[in-house]
C-alpha cells in the first residue's frame, strides 16, 4: 500500500473521530470553545481527504493544480482557526480576538482563497516528480508560484504567534496549553517539510498530516479529559444535592407532620372545652341528685339499695375526673403568668411526687442553668405531675427494683428553657408513641389509667407557648421533653 495513502488515510479517521467529538462535547453548557477544535480536526480532515483524492484521481496538470491550491488553503484555513483559539476568551467568541489580528487573518485568508481560485497558486511549467523507491512513492508535485509561498511563509507566521501566545498560557498554567505548545513543535517540523517538498527544495513524502495530528489530537484530548472530569464534579455535586434534597424534604414532611400534630391537638383542646362543658352540667345534677339518694331512709336501711347507689357514685366520680382532665387540657380563661426558675419548679414537683402514698423509687435531680419561664406555677406542676407520675409506674413495673427516674433542666441551643423526664422503664411502644397526647390513648393495662395524662401535659405546655416532645431514649426507657420560651424573651 502506498505509505502517502496510508498515512492520509488514517490521519483522515482520527481527524474525523476528533471533530466529532468536538462537536458532541460544543453542544454542553459552557464549553462552545470546543467548536474552535472541531473546526481544527475538520480542517486537517479536509486537508487529507485532498490527499486521498489527489492520490486517486489522473495524474493531469489540472488535477494537481487544484488538489495543491486546496491542500494550501485548508492550510491558511487551519492557521486561521488556531489564531482564533489562542486570542479568544474561554467561550471561544470570534469578537473577542483583538481587532487587528482579525483583520490581517481575515485578509489572509482571502488572499489565499483568491490565488487558489483564480489558478495563480501553482506554476505548471515547473513541475518535479519526486520518487521514494524504498518508499513505494511516487508523485508529480507543480511547483508554487511567489505568490503562494508568500501565502504559506504567512501561514507559517500565524502558526508562530499561535505557538507564542500558547507559551504564554503554560507560563500561566493554563490547562492543556503545554501540550499545545509540544503539538506546535511537532506541527512546525512537518510544515517545514511540507514547503520544502511542495518548493521541490528536498525529494521526500509530505508529512504535514503528521503535524496535523501532533496539534489536534493533544488539544482534543484535552477537551476530553476536562469534559469528563466536570461530568465526574457534577456527579458529585449531583449526589450532594439529593443528599440535601432528602434531607431538606425530610425536614419539610416532619414540619408538616408537626403542623398537622398541632392543628389535631389544638381541635381536640376545642373539642375538650366544648364536651367537658356540656357533660359537667347533666353531672353536677347527676351528682346532687346521688347524694341527696344516699341519704335517703330507704337507701340505707337497703344494703343491696346502697350498694348500687355507692357504685353510681364512683361512677359519677370517675366521669368527673375524666371531664377535669378535659377542661384542664382546653385551659378555659387566662393562666396566672410568673416568672419561675425551671430548677424550682421541678423541685416542688418531685417533692410533691415523693409524698404520693405508696413505694417510690429513687428520683435524680439533674438542674443545670436555665432561663426562666413565665408560666402558671400550680398548672405547671400538674403537667409535671403527670410525666413523673407515669415514669414512676413505668420503673416500678421492672422487676428488679433498680429503676429511677431523673428529672434534668438545661438551656437549649436556642435559649429555651428545657426540662426532662426521663425513666428506665419499658419505654413508648412504637405503635402508639404518635399518637400520644390524645385523650384516652394510654400505653398503660386497661383499667389502669383514664389516658388523659399525656393529654392533660400537652395541652399545659402549649398553653404556655411550650413545646412537648416524647421519645425513646437510645439506651432504652422514655423521655418527656418540655421546651417553654425564656421570660426575658417575652
Amino acid at each position: 500500500m502506498n505509505i502517502i495513502l496510508a498515512i492520509s488515510t488514517v490521519a483522515l479517521a482520527v481527524q474525523a473521530a476528533a471533530c466529532l467529538v468536538a462537536l458532541a462535547i460544543s453542544r454542553a453548557p459552557g464549553w462552545r470553545r470546543a467548536r474552535i477544535a472541531a473546526v481544527l480536526a475538520g480542517t486537517a480532515g479536509l486537508y487529507s481527504i485532498l490527499n486521498i483524492l489527489g492520490l486517486y484521481s489522473p495524474a493531469t496538470d489540472a488535477t494537481n493544480a487544484w488538489v495543491s491550491s486546496g491542500r494550501l488553503g485548508v492550510a491558511a484555513a487551519h492557521v486561521a482557526a488556531w489564531i482564533w483559539f489562542s486570542y479568544s476568551d474561554h467561550e471561544g467568541r470570534w469578537r473577542t480576538v483583538p481587532r487587528t489580528v482579525r483583520w490581517v487573518v481575515v485578509a489572509h485568508l482571502a488572499l489565499t482563497f483568491l490565488l487558489s481560485a483564480t489558478g495563480n497558486a501553482n506554476d505548471p511549467s515547473r513541475l518535479a516528480i519526486v520518487e521514494i523507491a524504498r518508499l513505494g512513492v511516487r508523485f508529480v508535485q507543480p511547483a508554487l508560484t511567489p505568490g503562494a509561498m508568500l501565502s504559506a511563509a504567512t501561514s507559517l507566521g500565524f502558526l508562530f504567534v499561535s505557538f507564542v501566545e500558547q507559551v504564554r498560557q503554560a507560563r500561566r498554567g493554563v490547562a492543556g496549553a503545554k501540550w499545545n505548545v509540544l503539538g506546535f513543535v511537532v506541527f512546525v517540523v512537518c510544515a517545514v517539510d511540507e514547503i520544502l517538498v511542495a518548493s521541490n527544495v528536498v525529494s521526500f513524502i509530505y508529512l504535514a498530516e503528521l503535524g496535523y495530528l501532533g496539534l489536534v489530537v493533544p488539544m482534543v484530548a484535552q477537551f476530553v479529559r476536562r469534559f469528563i472530569g466536570d461530568a465526574h464534579r457534577l456527579q458529585v455535586l449531583t449526589a450532594v444535592l439529593e443528599s440535601e434534597i432528602q434531607v431538606a424534604t425530610g425536614e419539610r414532611d416532619s414540619a408538616l407532620e408537626a403542623l398537622a400534630a398541632q392543628e389535631r391537638f389544638a381541635a381536640l383542646g376545642r373539642m375538650a372545652g366544648g364536651v367537658g362543658h356540656e357533660i359537667n352540667n347533666p353531672l353536677q345534677i347527676l351528682t346532687l341528685s346521688l347524694d341527696e339518694l344516699r341519704e335517703t331512709p330507704s337507701v340505707t336501711r337497703d344494703p343491696d339499695v346502697a350498694d348500687m347507689v355507692e357504685s353510681a357514685v364512683a361512677a359519677s366520680e370517675r366521669i368527673r375526673r375524666i371531664v377535669a382532665g378535659l377542661r384542664t387540657y382546653a385551659l378555659p380563661g387566662e393562666p396566672s403568668l410568673r416568672a419561675h426558675a425551671p430548677a424550682a419548679v421541678v423541685r416542688d414537683a418531685i417533692a410533691a411526687a415523693r409524698r404520693e402514698p405508696g413505694p417510690t423509687p429513687e428520683i435524680l435531680e439533674d438542674l443545670g442553668p436555665a432561663p426562666e419561664v413565665l408560666v402558671d406555677r400550680e398548672r405547671m406542676l400538674q403537667a409535671l405531675g403527670h410525666a413523673i407520675a407515669n415514669a414512676v409506674r413505668a420503673v416500678s413495673a421492672l422487676p428488679d427494683g433498680t429503676g429511677r427516674v431523673e428529672l434534668r433542666t438545661r438551656t437549649t441551643t436556642d435559649g429555651d428553657a428545657l426540662i426532662e423526664v426521663r425513666d428506665t422503664g419499658g419505654g413508648f411502644p412504637a405503635s402508639v408513641l404518635s399518637r400520644l397526647g390524645e385523650p384516652f390513648v394510654t400505653t398503660q393495662a386497661p383499667g389502669a389509667g383514664l389516658g388523659l395524662g399525656v393529654f392533660i401535659i400537652r395541652g399545659v405546655v402549649a398553653a404556655h407557648g411550650g413545646l412537648l416532645e416524647l421519645e425513646n431514649g437510645r439506651g432504652g426507657g422514655a423521655c418527656v421533653r418540655i421546651l417553654l420560651p425564656p421570660a426575658s424573651r417575652d
